[in-house]
């Protein structure tokens, strides 16, 4: 083990440095970020009930990545999902949303949500 330290360091100083390089290079490229305004909340209510009232009815998010996924990254590709399907409560609900809340393309990254909670009125549904 001690050999394999000593020898060629020179090149190993070289590979060091230019991995060092190249993670800062591709860092920056996808270091972009972006706040998406408007993105809607779908609301998953359980079976038998109905959702009657939903505040914020959109929230802004910011996703990070490269300049040209940004610029793809629209509105219609992103969406919060607020699920109450394994509860049973009924009336006034106050959910958080996080960045694992929003559906978004695998090329852009979540970063925030604004603002992280919204109100949701549960009824039981008429038939």
């Amino acid at each position: 083990m001690r050999q394999w330290l000593t020898t060629n360091t020179g090149l190993k100083a070289v590979a060091l440095l230019l991995a060092t390089f190249i993670w800062f290079f591709v860092r920056a490229v996808t270091s972009d970020s972006r706040t998406v305004e408007g993105v809607p909340v779908e609301v998953k209510a359980p079976p038998g009930m109905t959702v009657t009232y939903t505040t914020p009815k959109t929230v802004n998010v910011t996703v990070r990545g490269s300049a040209e996924d940004l610029r793809l990254a629209s509105r219609g590709e992103l969406f919060a999902v607020v699920d109450f399907q394994r509860g049973e409560a009924l009336g006034r609900q106050v959910a958080t949303i996080t960045p694992r809340d929003i559906r978004h393309p695998r090329r852009v990254q979540v970063t925030a949500v604004e603002p992280t909670n919204i109100i949701v009125r549960l009824e039981r549904a008429t038939e």
